[in-house]
């Protein structure tokens, strides 16, 4: 990431506790902890979206640019870098393998925001990603992920 900064190159952490803390002085553009990690992180119990927002800004303030946070049942919350804060809850559906779920949110949020520019955009293809393949047996399809994006 240090090799990068300056290029006009976006980049996007997935990780957790010191490798997830050590990456923020590269601003990077997108964080994607889920609630626990995020909790882990500072040394709390997330319990609510304000708990969960209380806290990704810290991690803004440490810098990263957009942080995504993925509360598996309880939804999802992005504090975008315009100031945006948004909050969603989990689409409806059943569960039958969430591994994956959160790779498949960060891979629909990028999607969403590079097709659009959109904050809102990005973040309801994230959650409907995410979801999909928490709903799917293996990793969601295009079309799967467009079906539940239009549900809610």
């Amino acid at each position: 990431m240090q090799r990068l900064s300056g290029r006009g190159i976006l980049v996007a952490a997935d990780a957790e506790k010191e490798l997830l803390a050590g990456v923020l002085r590269y601003r990077p553009w997108l964080v994607k902890p889920n609630s626990l990690e995020l909790g882990d992180l500072y040394g709390v119990t997330l319990r609510t979206k304000e708990d969960v927002i209380h806290y990704a800004r810290k991690l803004q303030e440490e810098g990263a640019q957009n942080v995504l946070v993925s509360m598996a049942g309880e939804g999802a919350v992005l504090l975008a870098s315009d100031g945006g804060v948004l909050c969603s809850d989990a689409p409806k559906g059943t569960v039958v393998n969430s591994v994956g779920a959160g790779d498949s949110m960060v891979a629909g949020f990028i999607s969403g925001y590079l097709e659009t520019g959109d904050y809102e955009s990005a973040f309801r293809m994230g959650v409907a990603a995410g979801s999909a393949s928490a709903f799917s047996p293996a990793l969601a399809s295009r079309p799967e992920v467009e079906a539940l994006l239009e549900t809610f």
